[in-house]
């Protein structure tokens, strides 16, 4: 089967006016690939298998995939040890954007799930089937353009929504002049209500809907985010190509970043359909946070 998807123009707009719709794939006839962006932290990634291997998450891809930035003799030793994953690399640290464009284009999956090392599994088998299958339908049928995966009762470590969701829109004094002083901050955070309070769809309707399980949200109020999320693997492929078409100054530890080169007033205007169910997968590292290279995991 042969798909295609029109590049973005500046304005945010596919060619056909749609936002990846021209990349659906029915989910009877879909393939799905995992893919894991890894550098070093074996201890971080084998733990992170572990909990894979609990969940049958491999059990539920065509294939799975470890890419590894900067690969080593290690890497590939660790990986034969770990069956039922595929290894890939690359010579030389891609760094995020990098990683992620390599590993994107490495699987061949219809649908790709998006993981890092430090995203373990928080769910049983079952309910990991159910997700993947429940997401994949809603992309199939235009409800959604990414699903996130990020689990909503256990979001780990560097979780943030909750908190800047409050200044905004919680009760009392402050949150109500932070309104006032600044509307379009405000309107922003409008996209972490779903981890935040239990009637995002009621209090937000002009921006949040539901769909079944899930909750929708324009992108003019949620930002992309890199922790994990499902997608079709041309919209993934299209918005790499954006992100590596307008680098940005701000980067991390010198290389771009996807999240960070996305989320500007191009994804707010686009309208793309982010779905927010209950997730299946957390944040833990283990053996050091390389964001800021002194062991310490950054609030991302």
């Amino acid at each position: 089967m042969n798909f295609s998807c029109n590049r973005f123009s500046d304005d945010g707009v596919l060619a056909d006016g749609g936002h990846g719709r021209s990349c659906r794939v029915p989910v009877s006839a879909a393939s799905l690939s995992v893919g894991v962006l890894s550098y070093h932290a074996h201890k971080t990634l084998a733990s992170t298998l572990a909990s894979y291997g609990y969940g049958g998450l491999a059990s539920c891809a065509s294939e799975a995939y470890i890419f590894f930035n900067e690969l080593t003799p290690e890497d590939e030793r660790f990986c034969r040890e770990h069956p039922g994953w595929r290894c890939a690399g690359s010579a030389v640290n891609l760094g995020l954007l990098g990683g992620m464009d390599a590993l994107a284009r490495t699987m061949k999956g219809d649908y790709l799930l998006m993981l890092q090392n430090d995203c373990p599994l928080v769910a049983d088998a079952a309910d990991t089937r159910r997700y993947l299958d429940e997401s994949m339908s809603l992309l199939a049928a235009g409800k959604a353009d990414i699903v996130r995966c990020r689990s909503r009762t256990f979001p780990g470590q560097g979780f943030a929504d909750a908190k800047k969701f409050a200044r905004y829109h919680g009760n009392g004094l402050l949150p109500a002049m932070r309104r006032i002083l600044r509307p379009n901050k405000a309107r922003r955070m409008i996209g972490r209500a779903p981890y935040s309070i239990p009637d995002a769809e009621l209090r937000f309707p002009d921006y949040i809907t539901r769909e079944g399980n899930f909750l929708v949200v324009d992108s003019a109020v949620i930002n992309f985010s890199d922790q994990p999320f499902l997608i079709s693997r041309p919209l993934m492929l299209s918005l790499l190509d954006w992100a590596k078409e307008h680098p940005k100054k701000r980067t991390l530890n010198g290389f771009q970043v996807m999240e960070i080169n996305l989320n500007d007033s191009w994804w707010r205007r686009s309208h793309f359909k982010v779905a927010v169910g209950e997730g299946l997968f957390t944040h833990s590292r283990l053996d050091g946070g390389f964001r800021n290279g002194k062991g310490r995991e950054v609030l991302v």
